[in-house]
């Protein structure tokens, strides 16, 4: 339980990828499984290229406030030379108020060479602490 919010293995994030034009486009779909005792959280998704423990190229989606079932429907693009040989990392934050640090919910690293990228890839991924996937010193939103 992390600020009200109940984390475990049952949240999941519905990803499509596809390699079009030059660029990897990510579609960030939706979230289920993010369970609130309190009021629904205001979350949000960033993306990393990994390559070994090096994390390169930050992005990621609007906030979608009050929701346990947040849709973000979002393209994220990087591009085709960057790529090759790396891995996707996908994480769901949880901003919080004030000053306090948001609160990472949990992660999925995707491995982009195992994938057919010429074709829509879509699915559900769930999701693991986010301490498991390394190192992210910047959880700002």
């Amino acid at each position: 339980m992390i600020n009200g919010v109940n984390i475990g293995c049952h949240i999941e994030l519905k990803l499509g990828l596809l390699m079009t034009k030059g660029q990897l486009e990510v579609d960030v779909v939706c979230a289920r499984g993010i369970r609130a005792e309190d009021s629904p959280p205001d979350t949000y998704v960033k993306t990393y290229l990994r390559e070994n423990d090096r994390w390169l190229q930050k992005r990621k989606t609007r906030v979608v406030r009050h929701n346990c079932n947040p849709e973000y429907n979002q393209t994220l693009r990087y591009s085709a030379c960057d790529v090759l040989g790396r891995s996707l990392l996908v994480m769901l934050w949880e901003r919080q108020k004030g000053f306090e640090h948001n609160q990472g919910l949990g992660g999925a690293e995707v491995t982009l060479d195992a994938l057919k990228l010429t074709q829509v890839t879509e699915g559900w991924y769930p999701l693991f602490p986010i301490q498991s996937l390394g190192s992210d010193s910047n959880d700002s939103p």
